[in-house]
């Protein structure tokens, strides 16, 4: 089973040029036969993140990992993962038309720098828990596998936030239409992400002289 790790998009407008989607390893291929088929109505598991300043429910079939930050989590489910981040931002951020018109070209020109496999199959201009967003989806391929990854990114506050589901294309609409949906009604953002907490520092102890040294001083 490949192992996948986010895509390009999702940290497209929070470093230079992303992450890019792998692959654990050469001889891995991305298989569609035994990717779950979710049922409709299925029963969710809600995730919060106050310090982030995000709340969300996935699908309770989605093990569920935590992450460092500025990841949240990964959840995987086979073939398929999501993930989501929540990114502390110091500029202004997209929030008229004319400015998300903007990101979305940023967004879609970085996956594109980043893989010369990513081909672009959708933007859309939205809103989701009051904000101002963006939904791309990009397929992508990856050790003869075939990826369409759905990422979503939400701008409120000093925050933008990253929501992402990536699954084999062949199953991808299943999955998407019996999950992503409960997936967006359920994100909810302050727009207050704090900053991360800095590492603890080592501290060294002090030691004194131990009784051999001494008794070699006296001697």
């Amino acid at each position: 089973m490949a192992r996948l790790t986010p895509s390009a998009l999702a940290l497209a407008l929070a470093l230079p040029l992303g992450l890019v989607v792998t692959a654990g390893c050469g001889n891995d291929r991305i298989e569609s036969g035994s990717l779950f088929e979710a049922p409709r109505g299925q029963a969710a598991q809600a995730l919060r993140y106050p310090d982030a300043g995000l709340t969300v429910s996935v699908p309770k079939e989605f093990s569920v990992k935590a992450a460092a930050a500025p990841q949240l989590f990964r959840a995987s489910l086979n073939e398929a993962f999501l993930s989501s981040f929540a990114y502390r931002r110091e500029e202004q951020l997209p929030k008229t038309r004319a400015e998300l018109r903007t990101a979305r070209r940023r967004l879609v020109d970085a996956a594109k720098k980043r893989d010369k496999t990513w081909r672009l199959r959708s933007t859309r201009l939205t809103k989701v828990a009051g904000a101002p967003a963006i939904e791309v989806v990009g397929d992508q391929t990856i050790f003869m596998g075939k990826l369409r990854i759905r990422s979503l990114h939400v701008y409120k506050g000093n925050g933008e936030y990253v929501v992402e589901l990536a699954a084999p294309r062949t199953a991808f609409r299943e999955l998407e239409r019996a999950s992503f949906p409960g997936i967006r009604r359920s994100l909810k953002v302050t727009g207050r992400v704090k900053k991360p907490k800095a590492p603890a520092k080592k501290t060294r102890s002090k030691k004194g002289p131990s009784k051999e040294s001494s008794r070699d001083k006296s001697g």
